[in-house]
């Protein structure tokens, strides 16, 4: 009996199972105190949390410990392969040297960083490619590693083959969800040297579709290729045409090109820069002549037929200039835009002749009116948190 007694005591009751689900309030309150890494894994669990955590009053919550938007350098330096550029701040240095350069400095990222050089970098990714590639049929599967995206906050890549159907001179855009594309990443190759444009596209699966073409007449060999292009929401590419005569477009989603009229303007294609408004819906040329820098703002279709421009703002920078180094304001050289900066035009990159020959590169932020040098670098990384959290995708 006893013994019977025991069996029935250690049988096994079934438990009442807890609920472990967390008032959101309370949830969002402990997200917003883990590191960065720890929030972008929590913005990929489901769009619901994702929503909560893109909202401004939790990315002001938050920017106490991870500035929402900062430029970097990319370096040479085996020891700091990042160099902050802007915003000069506490907070910033802290997550650009505490969060974002870890990954840099792991055994990997060197081994990745020695064998491929920067090509491009946009909302937070960097796009690389493999720095010599040989053809023999035993090193073919060098071909399947030609390119890598890389992410600096997972540590994660993304490599792709070499574009099969285009020249191996073609330029790189690289879009993400945070441009309004329907998927993570979109990586668009476009080869512009012929008489016609040609295309191939690649999503984060690494497969690259057939080739599209483009024999519209346009100037597509003249395009300024050494600044990063304008990308308003959906996908649409926009480029400065060297002669300043006009714009020109390309809608990675269908393929249809385009013409943009510019403002009046003086100054040659280095003395203008093409960015987009802070929402990404129209776009934003800024304009220098001397000292004078000029913002304009593309007027909405409804407005204007899509051709018209408003000029927003006028600034004279010669103050600044001649407070930061009077040598400046002596030199006859023009001043020229980097061409590279935050993607709103709101922080700038100006290039500046000293003593006749030496070129200095200049931050000069536009909303504060802050002002001051900068050391060269390897090639500009804009961090932008929201664009990032956009980016991730749903795992669970």
């Amino acid at each position: 009996m006893a013994s019977r007694k025991r069996r029935r005591e250690n049988e096994s009751v079934p438990e009442t199972p807890i609920a472990w689900t967390l008032p959101a309030d309370l949830l969002l309150e402990i997200i917003s105190r883990s590191e960065p890494r720890t929030l972008i894994r929590c913005a990929a669990t489901s769009k619901l949390l994702r929503r909560e955590i893109l909202s401004p009053s939790f990315i002001g919550q938050v920017s106490h410990q991870a500035a929402p938007c900062v430029l970097a350098h990319l370096t040479y330096d085996e020891n700091k392969h990042l160099a902050l550029v802007h915003p000069i701040t506490h907070v910033a240095a802290s997550f650009c040297d505490d969060i974002l350069s870890g990954p840099f400095l792991s055994r990997h990222a060197v081994s990745l960083f020695d064998q491929y050089s920067v090509v491009v970098s946009r909302r937070g990714l960097i796009l690389l490619r493999r720095r010599t590639i040989k053809y023999p049929r035993e090193l073919d599967e060098n071909r399947c590693f030609y390119l890598c995206v890389y992410d600096p906050l997972s540590a994660s890549q993304t490599f792709y083959s070499e574009p099969p159907g285009i020249s191996s001179y073609c330029e790189y855009v690289l879009l993400t969800a945070a441009d309004g594309i329907k998927c993570s990443i979109l990586l668009v190759a476009i080869d512009h040297y012929g008489s016609s444009l040609k295309v191939q596209t690649a999503s984060s699966c690494g497969t690259w579709s057939p080739v599209t073409g483009c024999d519209n007449h346009l100037p597509w060999w003249s395009i300024k290729t050494r600044s990063d292009p304008a990308v308003l929401n959906g996908g649409i590419i926009h480029w400065m045409e060297n002669s300043c005569k006009e714009i020109l477009s390309y809608d990675a989603s269908t393929g249809k090109t385009g013409t943009v009229e510019l403002p009046p303007t003086n100054g040659n294609v280095y003395q203008l820069h093409l960015a987009t408004s802070s929402d990404g819906k129209m776009l934003k040329l800024l304009a220098i002549e001397r000292f004078i820098m000029s913002v304009w703002l593309q007027l909405p279709v409804s407005t204007a037929g899509g051709s018209g421009w408003s000029l927003e703002a006028v600034i004279n920078i010669e103050e600044k200039l001649r407070s930061l180094d009077p040598a400046i304001i002596d030199s006859q050289k023009p001043i020229k835009f980097k061409g590279f900066g935050k993607r709103s035009g709101e922080v700038v990159l100006l290039r500046v002749c000293v003593d006749g020959y030496m070129d200095t590169v200049i931050v000069f932020d536009l909303e504060t009116m802050e002002m001051r040098k900068q050391k060269r670098g390897c090639s500009l990384l804009e961090i932008d948190l929201p664009s990032r959290l956009e980016t991730m995708k749903i795992f669970l």
